[in-house]
């Protein structure tokens, strides 16, 4: 059984990175996600939220699957706010109200974005 891990969850220093984490997985699970989200919107209540969330740092997997799902929906991007205890160390994203936090010694990295549907 393979185990695939999220970009924001890899250790830099592991030699198996560049043999599992390929393009052609990369396309695979990309396409997982834009197929699971577009149905999670289609279900999804107006008048309700719902967090789309991956534990990759890469844009491919989080603002361009977002940007393609959304699209033709009555949708839109709510900001995502929180109390931090402490400052978490962010990635600049494409996409205004997202958060991707980088990976540090101190935390893993993850994409959060909050959906609403227009009633």
């Amino acid at each position: 059984m393979h185990h695939v891990h999220g970009s924001g969850t890899l250790n830099i220093n592991n030699a198996k990175i560049e043999k599992n984490f390929t393009k052609k997985l990369i396309e695979k699970v990309t396409t997982s996600q834009l197929q699971l989200l577009k149905k999670a919107i289609k279900l999804l209540k107006p008048g309700h939220e719902m967090v789309y969330s991956t534990c990759s740092i890469l844009s491919c997997e989080n603002e361009e699957i977002l940007e393609k799902a959304l699209k033709g929906t009555n949708t839109k991007i709510l900001p995502i706010k929180f109390e931090a205890i402490e400052e978490l160390p962010l990635l600049p994203t494409k996409i205004e109200g997202t958060l991707c936090v980088k990976p540090t010694q101190k935390y893993e990295g993850f994409f959060i974005a909050k959906i609403y549907k227009e009633i």
